[in-house]
């Protein structure tokens, strides 16, 4: 069958029903079993449709699901990647989980980050089986935990021998291709000092004021390094305080503050640079008062890779996908993205990937996240496309 035949066969209702009722069910760190629920609803659906599915206990329950249609032996293999879980909904929204289009979007918890890439991967699967295609290399759909706290779904999948030749992931991108983004460091900083009563100040040790010269050093020394490393496509590495707490009553002298610092570093970087350069700072502060103590722990997890994503322009993973996405009459784009996603994983493990998905970033995590039903269908074609070019369609 053409590509155009398949391309015909999409019924905007199907895909809709898929994309909804993934949405329909709560997925995130809050909930009691976290992915469990819709783990069962996508293994379910997609063994309805005739799949063979293969479910991978990460942790506590919570199972990657992972399918194969396998190809001819002769060609290249490929995954189209999707993690299963989202935030948790924002204190503002109103029904959540309640699909809605309205105005050619479709709005709900996770619309965008990703269940509508997920569903747009089911569906462009369940089309492929229809239409009878083989193919000559394998594929495979991967459904997967834990991305938002850490990726350990796919640092499972990798760490398990799981391996293909290509890998798309169905990020957030506007439908373009996106090869690029940033390091995470996640890193608690605790300063410590000595309490006394807050009439006599003098007699303690502040650690608030302590964590307040912290981070007026980071200002002035260490942001203007940052802002010269560079990373092509999404530019200068970063470093945001995103939580502080400390002290315990008005007229205590605070004998304790906490940091959350967001590192985001770049090619060129390590973590260990990353946590050397806050130890250096935080030892710098203490220096100046013998009773202040420091520590940096790192809270990201120990297993993993967490570092930048950067897949040159002139790989054969972004020659691909351009040519399939050409095949369905759209210009390749080639993008950075600001977020840490899962290619990196996949990448670092030597599977070349690449970001491709339906929705913005802009519209990710926040309290009226919607995709626009234009591109959920589009996002179907590009999966197909792929898949044919890569693993070679008969």
């Amino acid at each position: 069958m053409k590509l155009q035949q398949l391309f015909e066969s999409i019924e905007e209702d199907e895909l809709l029903e898929i994309v909804s009722d993934l949405i329909r069910i709560p997925s995130h760190l809050n909930i009691d079993g976290k992915e469990q629920r819709i783990a069962a609803h996508v293994e379910k659906l997609l063994e309805k449709m005739g799949f063979t599915v293969d479910t991978q206990e990460v942790e506590d329950g919570r199972c990657n699901v992972v399918v194969k249609i396998e190809g001819d032996g002769n060609g290249r293999s490929l995954v189209l990647n999707g993690h299963l879980d989202t935030v948790p909904p924002g204190t503002g929204m109103i029904d959540p989980y309640l699909s809605r289009v309205l105005d050619g979007r479709l709005y709900g918890r996770g619309a965008c980050d990703m269940k509508g890439a997920v569903g747009s991967m089911i569906y462009s699967l369940y089309l492929l089986r229809q239409s009878g295609v083989s193919f000559s290399g394998d594929l495979f759909l991967a459904f997967v935990i834990g991305e938002e706290t850490g990726g350990a779904g796919t640092r499972h999948l990798v760490d398990s021998g799981f391996g293909t030749d290509f890998a798309v992931v169905g990020e957030p991108t506007e439908l373009r291709i996106c090869t690029s983004h940033k390091g995470v460091c996640n890193l608690l900083v605790t300063f410590r000092g000595r309490a006394c009563h807050g009439s006599v100040p003098e007699q303690g040790t502040n650690a608030i004021i302590a964590a307040s010269d912290f981070i007026q050093r980071i200002k002035k020394e260490l942001l203007p390094r940052l802002a010269e490393r560079i990373q092509e496509r999404v530019g200068a590495a970063t470093i945001n305080v995103g939580v502080i707490g400390g002290g315990t009553k008005v007229n205590i002298v605070a004998d304790s503050c906490a940091l959350e610092l967001d590192r985001r570093w770049v090619e060129g970087e390590s973590m260990q640079t990353a946590v050397s350069e806050i130890e250096d700072i935080a030892e710098a502060v203490c220096e100046e008062d013998p009773s202040l103590r420091y520590e940096v722990q790192l809270m990201n997890s120990q297993n993993g890779y967490y570092g930048p994503l950067h897949v040159p322009d002139g790989h054969e993973v972004v020659g691909l996908v351009s040519a399939a996405l050409g095949k369905i009459g759209k210009r390749p784009e080639i993008v950075g993205m600001q977020g840490w996603t899962d290619a990196a994983t996949l990448y670092h493990a030597g599977i070349p990937a690449v970001l491709f998905g339906p929705g913005s970033l802009a519209q990710a995590h926040t309290g009226d996240e919607w995709v626009e039903v234009r591109q959920l269908i589009e996002s179907v074609k590009g999966y197909i496309a792929i898949a044919a070019e890569i693993c070679g369609g008969g």
